[in-house]
């Protein structure tokens, strides 16, 4: 269950910004959740910046367990899909992963059990 907040520098136009949305959750499915569907949250939202100064900046809220190599997957698809939908530079995109155990995470009132890897 990613939590992904991903942000542009304000006048993205918003056909942009929910095709980056739309493209970024599918890209969860691939690398990061692949199991997951229905509590994949993605929001892109319009900050003062400018790329390469702090834009686009992605949070990823998390439960622990993902191995390197599937954050690393997601970080390089966000980077493939920024680039093409915005032109952004890869050296110029921040993503930040932040771990919190599963009783910090509630959905419908109720905590989320600790994730585990989907069976391939």
């Amino acid at each position: 269950m990613p939590v992904i907040r991903i942000e542009v520098p304000a006048g993205t136009p918003a056909g942009t910004q929910q095709a980056i949305r739309v493209a970024v959750k599918a890209a969860v499915l691939k690398t990061l959740a692949p199991k997951e569907t229905k509590y994949d949250y993605v929001a892109v939202r319009e900050v003062v910046g400018e790329i390469g100064d702090g834009v686009p900046l992605v949070d990823v809220d998390l439960r622990p367990g993902r191995e390197p190599e599937r954050k690393k997957a997601l970080v390089d698809a966000i980077a493939d899909i920024l680039h093409d939908m915005m032109g952004v530079a890869a050296a110029d995109i921040y993503v930040l992963f932040r771990e919190n155990p599963a009783e910090n995470h509630y959905c419908g009132g109720k905590p989320l059990a600790a994730w585990v890897p989907a069976e391939v």
